[in-house]
Parts: C-alpha cells; sequence; structure tokens
C-alpha cells in the first residue's frame, strides 16, 4: 500500500457498548481505528471484526499506562489523523451526597488525562505534526460544562475545565484543533433506559445519529469549536 492509499487514523479514546462502539463502526470504512478503553469487553470483539482495528487496553487514570499506552499507538500506528475523547466520570447527587473520591476521578478521566493525552502525542507546539491537514480532536461532553446547575455538580467542575483546557490548547498549539461537541440528553443505553423507564423511545438519542455527528465533525470543511446534539436533533 502507498502512503498515499494509507487510511487516516481515528484513535477513540472511551470505547464502550454505546457511543464508542458506534463511532467505531461509523468509521471502520475509512479509517484506521486506534481504540481504548478500560476493559477489552467491547474492543476486542471489535478489533476482530474490523477491518485495520487495533486494541489497547487501558485505565486513563492510570498515568504512566496511559503515556505508555499513547507512545504504543503511535509507534504501531503513527499519529492520529482525528482524535474522539469520549472518557466520563464524575458523580450525582447534592453536594453533601457527593463522594470526594468520584469527584477527584472526574478530574483524572476528563481533564489530567487530556493534557497528558496533548503532551505525548504533540510535545512541541512549534513543530508541524507531519500530517496532511489539522488533527481535530473531539471531546464528546455535556451542557455540564456549560451550565452550573445542582444537578450537574458532580460532573460540571471537571467538564468546565475540560472544555476551558480544550479551549486554551487550542489556541497554543499548530495544527491541533477542538471541538466541544455537547450531548444534551440522555443516550440510548441500558443503564439511561433504566433511569427513564417510562420514556418512550423518541426521547434517547441513539449513538448511531452520534456517532454519524462526529464523523461530520471530522470531515466537514469548516471544524466547529462548538458543537450540539440533542434529542430534537436526533
Amino acid at each position: 500500500m502507498t502512503k498515499s492509499a494509507i487510511k487516516p487514523l481515528a484513535l477513540i479514546v472511551g470505547v464502550g457498548d454505546a457511543t464508542g462502539k458506534a463511532v467505531c463502526t461509523e468509521l471502520a470504512s475509512h479509517y484506521r481505528l486506534a481504540m481504548v478503553a478500560r476493559s477489552t469487553k467491547v474492543i476486542d470483539p471489535l478489533a476482530a471484526s474490523l477491518t485495520q482495528a487495533k486494541a489497547y487496553p487501558c485505565d486513563v487514570t492510570n498515568r504512566d499506562a496511559w503515556v505508555s499506552t499513547l507512545k504504543e499507538i503511535r509507534a504501531e500506528m503513527g499519529l492520529p489523523d482525528y482524535i474522539l475523547v469520549n472518557t466520563e466520570g464524575g458523580g450525582w447527587g447534592d453536594y453533601t451526597q457527593i463522594a470526594i473520591a468520584d469527584f477527584s476521578n472526574s478530574f483524572e478521566v476528563n481533564v489530567v488525562s487530556l493534557l497528558l493525552l496533548i503532551q505525548t502525542l504533540f510535545p512541541d507546539t512549534k513543530t508541524k505534526t507531519q500530517l496532511s491537514h489539522n488533527c481535530r480532536i473531539v471531546i464528546s461532553s455535556s451542557p455540564a460544562a456549560y451550565l452550573s446547575i445542582p444537578l450537574f455538580l458532580g460532573i460540571a467542575p471537571s467538564r468546565a475545565a475540560q472544555r476551558v483546557l480544550a479551549e486554551t490548547l487550542d489556541t497554543a498549539i499548530n495544527d491541533v484543533d477542538f471541538c466541544i461537541l455537547s450531548i444534551d440528553g440522555a443516550i440510548d443505553e441500558p443503564n439511561m433506559r433504566k433511569a427513564y423507564p417510562q420514556k418512550d423511545n423518541d426521547f434517547f438519542i441513539k449513538p448511531t445519529a452520534i456517532a454519524k455527528h462526529i464523523r461530520e465533525l471530522f470531515e466537514d470543511q469548516t471544524f466547529d469549536r462548538n458543537a450540539k446534539i440533542s434529542t430534537s436533533s436526533n
């Protein structure tokens, strides 16, 4: 295969059985895939069923392991052309109920791991990344990144910090562009179905719709810094 014929590489961080799996399936025909998840439960079968896809099990809160995994991906597959950060960390409840360990972990998952990703893959802010175009990074987020309401207390601080970090890095690094994708609604997956048992099918945002939206963000001529998908746009 000639260099020009090599498919672009998409790094998908946080591949679960809903959105992450749908994104990998959506991208598989046109991208090589590096898939990261804490468990091999989803990424191993995907790697076996999709062409040019490889599983990299890693807990992004293990800083040393995360850096090593990123270096391994770059050595084996090259520098990603596209990145989806689909990690989630946080807790629910009012301020008296939020466990400090969960609160702290949300910053490890949403903020620290993102900075480590950038420091490892793009260590020089002035050197060209040697890609055919800017690397596009989509961060799967929620209205909690923008709204400070009691319901979001366990997740909003780290989501807001993640957004601010991404927006700051967007201006600091050549050839790397960031987008915050706010998923405004309940994703159609088992836990959400249990949380809203009385809701009908149209209430839930389908993972396939999110996956198509992410592919559009990767491929559209204009790369929005702030994007949104909701039930009404599903």
